[in-house]
């Protein structure tokens, strides 16, 4: 009998053990693209980035971080208040006219910015490193064609007939 017991003693401390563990452990997943990380991961595994690069791209991801930063807290006011001089009738067209005028100045200068700073990024990488991201984005784009067209031109899953679109072509 103290046999059978002891046997039950340790089933029940190994369950117990086990169902702490599973509720307590944490899932380590791969970055996959979508998800924060996804990217600099794969930078790191197949540019084999030295030290020094890895902390380069941090720099310059902290500080795309800042002017991007910078750029929403001058856009959101100025779309904000576009969007109130644009629901007034009686609005100024001239004070739209120059709303709208100077977003598009703080896109373009925007999109001026990140060509540059694409320029700047690329220098921190060897040329061998160079062609390896190429070959990366070539192949992500291919991936991404086959996706689309897997999909059709109606689009995913939730575009078909069936269970949220019952009717049928």
């Amino acid at each position: 009998m103290t046999k059978k017991k002891m046997i039950g003693l340790v089933g029940l401390v190994l369950m117990v053990a086990f169902i702490y563990s599973t509720l307590n452990a944490q899932a380590v997943r791969p970055p996959r693209a979508g998800r924060p990380g996804a990217f600099s991961q794969v930078l790191k595994d197949a540019l084999q980035l030295t030290p020094e690069q890895e902390k380069k791209l941090e720099e310059f991801r902290q500080a795309r971080l800042a002017e991007a930063k910078a750029h929403r807290e001058k856009m959101v006011p100025m779309r904000d208040e576009l969007r109130k001089l644009m629901a007034d009738p009686r609005a100024d067209e001239q004070k739209v006219n120059n709303l709208i005028d100077q977003m598009a100045k703080l896109r373009a200068d925007r999109m001026k910015a990140s060509y540059q700073n694409r320029k700047a990024w690329e220098k921190i990488f060897t040329p061998e490193q160079l062609k390896k991201l190429e070959e990366y984005r070539q192949d992500f784009k291919l991936k991404r064609e086959a996706r689309r067209e897997r999909m059709g031109r109606r689009g995913g899953m939730m575009m078909r007939p069936g269970l949220f679109r019952p009717e049928t072509y």
